[in-house]
């Protein structure tokens, strides 16, 4: 009875990382409700609003956030959102979730400033730091700072 209960427990582990491994197609639909399923489950939807995703050729980024700031009725504020993942990675759902969770905090670290600074403060480091160190903690997540790790489609 317990090898088979165990057997039953190894299948299930394989079972679930074939389907975290199978590789996905990406398109802006998919990206949207993907950022609205991870703005619920890690964010508590505190992210105000789905940003504009662009899927692009960057051979050096997976993914990047994007803030423009500008003045609506005479108050300075991020008046565009932009999330850029790029077409070039053998994606699968384990690594979407880590590069769009990414950018997802960099877009969090933004959005509490209240104007726009160049001092480095939206890098790898201070609250992106403790909330990529909680995320990964928490939800076993494997956010990392950059995407070295990714498998290219070009080889």
């Amino acid at each position: 009875m317990i090898k088979t209960q165990d057997a039953n427990r190894q299948a299930g582990e394989q079972t679930k990382k074939m389907k975290e491994s199978k590789l996905i197609t990406l398109d802006k639909t998919y990206l949207k409700e993907k950022f609205v399923e991870y703005n619920q489950l890690y964010f508590n939807n505190s992210l105000p609003k789905v940003p504009i995703f662009s899927i692009v050729n960057t051979p050096n980024l997976a993914g990047q956030y994007c803030a423009r700031w500008g003045k609506k009725n005479g108050v300075l504020q991020i008046i565009r959102h932009e999330i850029q993942i790029d077409e070039n990675i053998l994606w699968t759902e384990e690594t979407l979730r880590s590069v769009l969770v990414h950018e997802m905090i960099h877009y969090y670290v933004e959005i509490q400033k209240k104007k726009p600074k160049r001092d480095g403060d939206i890098q790898h480091w201070g609250l992106f730091w403790i909330i990529k160190t909680k995320l990964n903690w928490k939800y076993n997540l494997k956010i990392r700072n950059n995407g070295s790790y990714l498998k290219n489609k070009n080889g």
